[in-house]
Order: structure tokens, then C-alpha cells, then sequence
């Protein structure tokens, strides 16, 4: 790859990182069992609707991001990306609350539980919404070899940030000395480490789309 591709992937990267992880940690921020908004207030139709419009305007950006760089027509890009997010995020804290309400995994480590329960479901909402833009981008010929490299190198991401946080820091879900909230911070560094390597995967087989 060249200088222009390798730029290319490390903008992708830092585009998913900010845009789609980005909306993950102000609803952590905002929400979180610490976060600047009561928690009652998520239950009343003022907060609901303040909770729900983040995910939105990430994935709206993150099309028009891609648009950009790619360029190609905004429009159908940011609705796409606004609609795919919202469902996928959605859909990924579904799957992570049944299997962590219903016990659906047990190891004897509560942070490998947590990578284990987390791994798929980020995999997941990194692969099928990059498969939905480039679909909308006219590159149907590239959506399988996008929606794995994507979904694999965020499922890395997330799995290495993790071991990262726990071997080199000590942070551990379920760790005492940690504090009480540590899954909720050790989550937005793994979203924000998936996002990095997923988008980059997207963005290094564009690269080499564009070179051809």
C-alpha cells in the first residue's frame, strides 16, 4: 500500500473511533451508573429522547464521513448510517444484557465472562453495519469481505484493549479494588479499541479498491 492508502485506513479508523464509540461513551458518560444525568430521568420522555438521539448523529456522521472520503452522495449515506447504528447498538446491548441477566456463560473469572459475552456482540455491530454502507456505496461485490475484516478486527480490538486494561493496569470487571462501576469504564476503552481496529479494516479494503 501507499502513502495515500495507508492515510486513507488511518482516517477510517479514527472516523469509526470518534463517530460510532464516540456516541458509546457520551451515553456512558451521560447515562452510566456516574454519569451527569439522574438515573430517573432516563424513564421520563425527556430523557428517553435525550438518550436515544446520540447513536443517531454518530452513525449519521460516520456516513457522512465515509461519503467524503469516498466520495460518493451524502444523503443516502447519513440516513443509512444513522438508521444502522441506532438498530445495531440497539441489538448489541440486548444480546450482552439476556446473556449477562440470564447467566448464559460462567467462568470462573468475571472479566473473561465479560470478553466472552462482549466479543460477538461488538463483532456483530461492527461487521453489519459496515455490510449495509458498502451496499450503499454499489460495492455489493466487496460486502462479505468487508462484514468479516471488519467484524474479526473489532472483535480483536475489543478482546486486545481488554487484555490490555487487565494484565497491564489491573483493571478488571468484578475486581473489589477497582470499584464498583469498572465494567462500564473497561467497556467504552473496548468499544473504543474495536471501533479503531474495525474501521481500519474497513477503510484498508477500500484502500485497496481505490488503488485498482
Amino acid at each position: 500500500m501507499n502513502t495515500k492508502s495507508i492515510t486513507f485506513t488511518m482516517l477510517m479508523g479514527l472516523l469509526t473511533t470518534v463517530t460510532l464509540a464516540g456516541s458509546i461513551v457520551i451515553i456512558f458518560v451521560l447515562f452510566g451508573p456516574q454519569g451527569f444525568v439522574k438515573p430517573g430521568l432516563v424513564f421520563k420522555p425527556a430523557g428517553s429522547l435525550l438518550f436515544l438521539v446520540f447513536p443517531p448523529i454518530g452513525g449519521a456522521l460516520w456516513g457522512w464521513g465515509i461519503a467524503s472520503l469516498m466520495n460518493a452522495e451524502v444523503k443516502p449515506l447519513i440516513k443509512t448510517g444513522a438508521l444502522t447504528w441506532t438498530i445495531w447498538l440497539f441489538i448489541f446491548f440486548v444480546i450482552t444484557g439476556v446473556i449477562g441477566t440470564f447467566s448464559l456463560i460462567d467462568l470462573p473469572n468475571d472479566h473473561y465472562e465479560y470478553l466472552v459475552v462482549f466479543l460477538p456482540a461488538a463483532g456483530l455491530a461492527a461487521a453489519l453495519p459496515a455490510r449495509v454502507m458498502i451496499g450503499k456505496l454499489r460495492l455489493d461485490n466487496l460486502k462479505k469481505n468487508i462484514g468479516i475484516n471488519t467484524g474479526v478486527a473489532a472483535a480483536l480490538g475489543f478482546l486486545v484493549v481488554g487484555l490490555i486494561l487487565q494484565l497491564g493496569f489491573g483493571w478488571e470487571v468484578g475486581r473489589p479494588d477497582y470499584g464498583s462501576y469498572s465494567m462500564p469504564r473497561i467497556l467504552q476503552w473496548c468499544c473504543l479499541g474495536a471501533a479503531l481496529a474495525g474501521g481500519m479494516a474497513m477503510g484498508w479494503v477500500l484502500a485497496e479498491t481505490n488503488e485498482q
